[in-house]
């Protein structure tokens, strides 16, 4: 079933899918895979599955807590649940911007899809927070990074990714099992060029992918 955000931009919750018109958008951590940066071969279908159904899971009940409309949730969800409530109550200051955001963003006149699992503002920080059940891994540092350039801001002045990207902070919040988050900070500058260049990267293989078929070699 479609959700259609604005004027020519649609997503299909259940492929994953981001459109604008007949296009289709690649989202972001497809950007990453198909862009080279991350590999997921290494790891099993099984492990992906059962991480994607519990996962799926606990950020429904942390989007619903960040909306004051949660209610029965799967007990396997609790501790993750908890882990999540008790970082949002040691902050000094959490200040909900947005939950789950599906848009597209830009960076470099080149579009891609994201959810974005939290914006808000933190200690004063308009931060873009990433949720795990897992571990935590460097490549959410890059995803992140798009996000936070691609993500629109109150303040209109900043006008341009790089912009978006330095006015704001980014953090990793793995939501464990004992019940208690541990915050990873990403910090390098670099992680937005990183991610530009993957973004064109991916876009340039698919423009081209035609060419490297075996009928065509």
């Amino acid at each position: 079933m479609s959700n259609v955000l604005t004027e020519g931009f649609a997503f299909d919750a259940e492929k994953h899918e981001y459109r604008l018109g007949s296009q289709i958008v690649p989202a972001c951590t497809q950007v990453l895979s198909s862009g080279g940066l991350v590999d997921w071969s290494y790891v099993s279908r099984d492990t992906l599955e059962r991480r994607s159904e519990l996962g799926k899971a606990v950020h429904k009940a942390c989007h619903l807590h960040n909306i004051d409309r949660l209610g029965k949730y799967d007990l396997a969800v609790k501790p993750h649940l908890h882990a999540w409530i008790y970082f949002k109550e040691r902050c000094h200051n959490f200040k909900l911007i947005s939950s789950e955001q599906v848009t597209i963003g830009y960076v470099n006149g080149l579009p891609f899809g994201m959810t974005v699992d939290c914006n808000a503002i933190v200690d004063g920080w308009d931060t873009i927070i990433e949720l795990k059940i897992g571990e935590m891994l460097p490549h959410h540092a890059i995803q992140t990074a798009g996000y936070a350039a691609g993500l629109p801001l109150d303040d209109k002045a900043i006008k341009t990714p790089f912009g978006r990207f330095l006015a704001r902070r980014r953090i990793g919040v793995q939501l464990r099992e004992n019940g208690q988050p541990k915050v990873h900070k990403f910090e390098e500058r670099s992680d937005f060029e990183v991610f530009a260049s993957v973004l064109y990267t991916a876009g340039w293989k698919r423009r081209h992918e035609s060419y490297y078929r075996e009928e065509n070699i």
